[in-house]
């Protein structure tokens, strides 16, 4: 094979010469690019539509314009979007059936209500030993983070007893905000 196309080469050497050889090695680059070009100007014109129209959707999505309003007014706004306080025993409830639904077992707790005279906001704190594997640990804290956007994990304490257990005593405490009204 390498003689065939060695004697080919010498051949259309011989015919055309160096100076034909490379008009026709720069004949076939022109000749492709000339049939390409209609199909790369209807794909430039597809991605030119999409462009188009990916920026008419992000110009409708966009934000409402800004509301002049006072800082009284946003402090309201940004309390009302807490739920009121009388909603911490369904939120605790939340939390055990969360618990129970992970396998983990929540046998005993502290509870600490904390109320600043001047502020609109109440913390409860609700902390919890835990003893548990980690997945269990994680899925639990995780689901508790997700069903109630006001809570917040203000303390994660791991230890585990000996090198070869995969259980953990665990300190877990939760913060949950609550508006005082």
């Amino acid at each position: 094979m390498n003689g065939s196309l060695q004697r080919l080469w010498q051949r259309a050497l011989r015919r055309v010469g160096p100076t034909g050889l490379i008009g026709m090695a720069l004949l076939v680059p022109a000749v492709a690019i000339t049939l390409a070009l209609p199909r790369l100007d209807r794909d430039a014109d597809e991605l030119r539509a999409a462009l188009a129209a990916k920026a008419d959707t992000i110009v409708r999505m966009a934000p409402a314009p800004r509301r002049d309003i006072s800082t009284g007014e946003q402090v309201l706004e940004y309390v009302a979007g807490f739920p009121p306080l009388t909603q911490s025993s369904a939120d605790l409830e939340k939390v055990f059936e969360t618990a129970k639904r992970r396998n983990v077992s929540l046998q005993k707790g502290e509870y600490l209500l904390k109320a600043e005279p001047t502020s609109p906001l109440v913390t409860y704190t609700a902390t919890f030993p835990v003893r548990n594997e980690y997945g269990a640990l994680k899925d639990f804290t995780a689901d508790v983070l997700t069903n109630l956007p006001h809570a917040s994990m203000d303390e994660l304490r791991m230890t585990r007893p000996d090198a070869a257990s995969g259980v953990l005593d665990s300190v877990v405490r939760f913060t949950f905000v609550y508006r005082s009204q």
